[in-house]
């Protein structure tokens, strides 16, 4: 099993290699989604929603993202896990800025190494890893 832990991302630690690898999100996702230009995978695993983006020119990872999932799911996935550990999902702007020392960005985020905190009514409600080679890349231009 893959897991995903907030302590880690924040801290800067990459994820394991095989969750940015094509292939292996394709096994282990409970959907799959096209766009014109993107492959887009999810994986359901407790109360989150995981999604992975890939580039379909070269099977590149563009982010993994990560939500709380409003859905209660029956079936959870057993092959990945995503770990809240330090409580970050649903801590006001305030907290997460004076505790990581970050400024806001545009658009209600906080970018902390390659990982990017979106805000909903001041509270983290979204998580982007953006792996290194793509750390430039922003998810909003898809």
């Amino acid at each position: 099993m893959y897991k995903i832990k907030t302590s880690e991302l924040l801290s800067g630690k990459s994820i394991v290699k095989e969750l940015i690898n094509i292939d292996v999100i394709k096994n282990i996702s409970d959907d799959l989604f096209e766009t014109k230009h993107h492959y887009l995978m999810v994986a359901y695993s407790l109360e989150y929603k995981i999604e992975f983006s890939f580039d379909k020119a070269n099977n590149v990872c563009q982010y993994i993202m990560v939500e709380e999932n409003e859905v209660n799911r029956e079936k959870q996935n057993i092959n990945i896990e995503f770990i809240d550990d330090i409580s970050i999902f649903g801590k006001h702007i305030d907290v997460v800025i004076d505790n990581f020392k970050m400024n806001i960005l545009q658009n209600d985020s906080v970018k902390i190494g390659n990982i990017e905190l979106y805000f909903s009514e001041n509270k983290v409600d979204s998580l982007y890893y953006f792996p290194k080679q793509n750390i430039s890349n922003n998810h909003l231009n898809s």
